[in-house]
């Protein structure tokens, strides 16, 4: 690898809303990446707290470090001024709370090198706690590449907004983050209505190892469940519109992933009578995921009222100490290859409209 300089520049881009918390730990993580050659943008949305001064003393340590404040517009908004300000050919978002392996942008940009029409990367997460502890590793991970938009259209499986790492020319084509949704009070899914412009646009690649922590909240956007319902719908509108040909079969398996997304949290919560609903919903939807291996998984853990998938470590691994390549992933089980081909004839579809 040549010096910084003469490498293409990664824009690291960081919305924060009161984040003093957690900031800190975010930008040591990005400023610790074995690619160099990156600037770190934070956008202070308006904060309340010392999220401002948090950032101005990682300045001092580094001048890598820019920031940028406004007034509360909004995590869409806070992305698009931190692309404005962007000097680099690729965009890695990253949520103020969140960690990265320290090899996470040298892999993905080495990922992208290979095939030049791509216009995004992803890698995997693992969940962790508010003090970094590893608390679920998936070993079922989806391995979706090239042509991936029915499968996106079902569930977001990039999963969290700090995993991708994106063509700078590819964000701006697409529009950015869609602000309109939080006028709508439809926050929630502006990652994933991106993505989804993305996969219309080209291949979206897969670095396959775990290189985000993600630091689960309570607090979190994801747990406010009508507005999240509403940008789910949103994201749907605009597919079918975009895409006539994908069939019906595509939406509703996709609300049913998201049924059961929202019975999992609602379960950590505590509102088990409103999870089970949840669940009923999303089988009525696709009675079929009871043949799957993660259903299998789930319900046995369930019953033995503990995590589906035991926290790697038996709970107490921090997450700098993690492995992000673990040595066995389990085969695809019937039901995901069935499922998976099927995606895959509706994507053939729906992209001869593009």
């Amino acid at each position: 690898m040549g010096s910084p300089s003469d490498l293409p520049l990664v824009s690291i881009i960081v919305p924060a809303y009161n984040a003093a918390s957690t900031l800190a730990r975010t930008l040591y993580s990005a400023l610790a990446q074995t690619y160099r050659n990156v600037e770190v943008i934070v956008v202070d949305d308006g904060s309340s707290d010392a999220t401002a001064d948090i950032v101005r003393t990682v300045q001092e340590q580094d001048d890598r470090v820019v920031l940028v404040t406004q007034a509360n517009a909004g995590v869409a908004a806070a992305r698009n001024a931190a692309v404005e300000r962007a000097r680099g050919d690729y965009v890695a978002p990253l949520d103020a709370d969140d960690l990265w392996h320290p090899t996470k942008i040298e892999r993905q940009l080495s990922r992208l090198a290979r095939q030049p029409d791509a216009v995004m990367v992803y890698c995997w997460s693992a969940d962790i706690d508010g003090n970094e502890i590893v608390r679920e590793r998936r070993l079922d991970v989806v391995r979706f590449e090239g042509d991936v938009l029915a499968p996106l259209l079902v569930a977001n499986f990039i999963d969290t907004s700090s995993v991708p790492l994106i063509r700078k020319d590819a964000v701006a084509a697409a529009g950015g983050w869609d602000e309109s949704l939080r006028a709508c009070d439809a926050q929630g899914c502006e990652d994933w209505m991106l993505y989804v412009k993305l996969a219309a646009m080209g291949d979206i690649l897969l670095e396959p190892a775990f290189l985000v922590g993600y630091r689960q909240s309570p607090d979190a956007m994801s747990r406010n469940f009508q507005r999240m319902r509403r940008s789910m719908e949103l994201v749907h509108r605009a597919a079918k519109h975009s895409f006539p040909s994908l069939p019906h079969w595509v939406f509703r398996q996709s609300r049913a992933q998201f049924d059961h997304y929202m019975a999992d949290l609602l379960r950590e919560d505590g509102r088990l009578a409103a999870s089970l609903r949840q669940r009923g919903l999303a089988l009525l939807r696709d009675p079929a995921w009871l043949a799957s291996r993660t259903a299998r998984r789930r319900l046995k853990g369930w019953l033995r009222r503990r995590p589906a998938y035991p926290p790697a470590g038996g709970g107490s691994l921090p997450y700098a100490d993690l492995d992000p390549e673990p040595a066995y992933f389990p085969p695809p089980d019937g039901w995901t290859r069935r499922r998976n081909r099927r995606l895959s004839s509706a994507n053939l579809a729906a992209t001869r409209e593009i």
